[in-house]
Formats: structure tokens, C-alpha cells, sequence
């Protein structure tokens, strides 16, 4: 074990001690630290707008990527598993979008809400739903959503392929007992398969919350958390203090404050959701 050992230390508590003792400093990265003890998370609390709505963002992200990804994956994969022509061709025209690079997926959904030239514009004027020409990521009271959509549209290919790995390990003869007891696909759908598919269900949500936590290259390329911090994740906010703005004290107290979000999102997943993926458990 103490390869092992070894490598957590170095790569896992030696970091975090670090990045907390830098915490409570005034750091610019290169000259002299000056101690401030824990000013840096009372100004984080108490006096940061872009802190609280990179916390209010995150909670957006949360609940409006993880669900809707989760219920047109298994609508995706409950079609995709029927037996329909070309399912396997569609299946990776679905997944596809998971595999590309979040910086090229930020590119190209520039292109697409630009409001002069983007592809929803011009589609405005041919069309004259003029309701699709919208600035959608200069606008603060929509940029986010914006963003949260190129999410759920990247990410329910992901969570498509994973119900249909649990659609094709459900025990047929089950599905067959409930079909020849009169069960509807519906009643089948709601007291069968969805119970069964409960490890799949935590599986999304846990790589849900720590895909939110991790949110930085759409976001920047997309927005890079403006306008006017509307769109700022904590990642992006870390590498703003961090690296633009050269406030690496302040920086790192952000950086402790997502740890410990992060930490308490395991718990949580621990204690409520269950440790344990068991099927139909």
C-alpha cells in the first residue's frame, strides 16, 4: 500500500494543505505573501457578488442539466433499444456530441447564437420567428440558461448510452411476466424498469454533480463568465482571481470553498442517494 500511499499524499493532502495555507494570505502569485488570516473567506461570504453568483449558477447547473439529460437519455435509449431501423447509427449520432472537445463545442455554438450570421438568426429571418433572435450570451438574464442548454444537449448522449446499457441488462422474463399480467408499457415502464434502472439513475446524478463542479471549458469558451459574472462557475471564478486578476490567496480560499461543496455533494450522495448501486435496491 505505500506506492499508493505515497502518490495520495503528494497528489491529494499535500495540495489541499497547501492551497488552504495560501488561503490566508494576500498573494499575488510572485512577491511577498501577506498573512490576512481568514479575511479572504469573510470577503468571499459577505462582500462578493461574484461568489454568490457563481454558488446560484451552480445550483442552476445542477437541477437543469442532470435532470433533463436523464429523462431524454432514457427516452433516447427507450426508443434506441426497440428494435428500430439504423438504432445503432443513431445511437452514435447522439453520442457523438460527448466525445467532441468542449472547446470546439464552444466554437461552434458561438456561431449558432450569434445574433447577426448565427445560424438561429438567419433561421429568424427565413422563417420569421423572429422570437429565436435573442442575445443569447450577452443577455445577463439569459446567458446562463443559454449555456446550461449547449450542457444538456453535449451531455444526453452520454446519459442515453447508459440506459441503454441498463435497458439490455433488465431480466427479460420479468419484463414478460408483467407484460402477460396485463401491465401496461406505461405500468411497465413505471413500476419495472425505472425501479431497476436505479443504479444507472445514481450513477448520472453522482457524475452529474461532480461534472458540475468541474464546469470550466464551455463556460469559458462560451462566455468566459461574463457578462458581468452572470454566467461564472466556481472553476471559472478560481482562474479569474487566479491567473487574470493575480489574487492567488483569494483564489485558493474560492478553491477551498468548492472543495468542501464538493465533499459535502459526496456525503450527501453517501448518505441519501446510498452507497451502493444495486439494481432495483
Amino acid at each position: 500500500m505505500v506506492p499508493a500511499l505515497v502518490l495520495f499524499v503528494v497528489f491529494v493532502l499535500y495540495p489541499i494543505f497547501y492551497i488552504f495555507a495560501a488561503s490566508l494570505y494576500d498573494w499575488d502569485g510572485i512577491n511577498q505573501a501577506v498573512y490576512v488570516g481568514v479575511q479572504n473567506y469573510i470577503e468571499m461570504l459577505t462582500d462578493d457578488r461574484a461568489f454568490s453568483v457563481a454558488i446560484r449558477n451552480s445550483v442552476y447547473w445542477t437541477f437543469l442539466t442532470i435532470f433533463p439529460q436523464m429523462i431524454l437519455g432514457f427516452v433516447l435509449a427507450s426508443i434506441l433499444t426497440a428494435g428500430i431501423p439504423f438504432q445503432n447509427v443513431f445511437r452514435v449520432i447522439f453520442f457523438m456530441p460527448a466525445i467532441i472537445s468542449p472547446v470546439v463545442l464552444g466554437i461552434i455554438w458561438q456561431r449558432i447564437y450569434a445574433p447577426f450570421g448565427g445560424l438561429l438568426a438567419d433561421l429568424a429571418w427565413e422563417t420569421g420567428a423572429r422570437f429565436l433572435m435573442q442575445p443569447y450570451l450577452s443577455d445577463p438574464k439569459i446567458a446562463i440558461f443559454s449555456t446550461i442548454a449547449v450542457n444538456v444537449w453535449q451531455w444526453t448522449g452520454f446519459s442515453m448510452l447508459m440506459y441503454v446499457a441498463g435497458l439490455n441488462g433488465l431480466p427479460g422474463e420479468v419484463l414478460s411476466a408483467a407484460q402477460v399480467d396485463g401491465a401496461g408499457s406505461l405500468q411497465r415502464t413505471r413500476y419495472i424498469v425505472l425501479p431497476m434502472l436505479r443504479h444507472v439513475h445514481q450513477t448520472l446524478i453522482l457524475l452529474g454533480v461532480i461534472g458540475t463542479l468541474q464546469t470550466f471549458a464551455l463556460v469559458y469558451m462560451l462566455t468566459k463568465g461574463g457578462p458581468n459574472h452572470a454566467t461564472e462557475m466556481l472553476p471559472t471564478y478560481i482562474f479569474q482571481k487566479a491567473f487574470t486578476l493575480q489574487s492567488m490567496g483569494y483564489a485558493s480560499a474560492v478553491a477551498v470553498a468548492l472543495l468542501v461543496i464538493a465533499l459535502s455533494a459526496s456525503i450527501f450522495q453517501v448518505r441519501v442517494l446510498g452507497s451502493r448501486f444495486t439494481i432495483g435496491g
